[in-house]
């Protein structure tokens, strides 16, 4: 997960996640490293804050599973400010997106 330092998370963070997660979920996400990276890429350029970005690793890690086609396309559905404020308060709300 050493890859999350380019993208800005500390030791700790990568830490918290991978704490917070299975071992072969963490191995998945190494071994999806470059589809991972584009979707932190995506997010954080709509808005998300790195740290909610952590919190979906920690708490709903699904998102990452998904093709960035079905994120964009699950985003698109949604007022994109909205939707961006409100998971920049609380990440658990990504449960409220319904994912094609």
């Amino acid at each position: 997960m050493n890859y999350l330092r380019e993208h800005g998370f500390t030791e700790k963070d990568i830490n918290d996640i991978v704490n917070s997660n299975y071992q072969i979920v963490i191995t998945n996400l190494d071994l999806n490293k470059n589809r991972v990276q584009t979707i932190i890429d995506y997010l954080l350029g709509i808005g998300l804050e790195r740290n909610t970005i952590k919190e979906i690793f920690m708490y709903q890690v699904g998102l990452f599973f998904k093709t960035l086609d079905e994120i964009k396309a699950s985003f698109d559905e949604y007022e994109l400010d909205s939707i961006v404020k409100s998971l920049n308060y609380d990440a658990d709300n990504v449960e409220l997106i319904d994912f094609l």
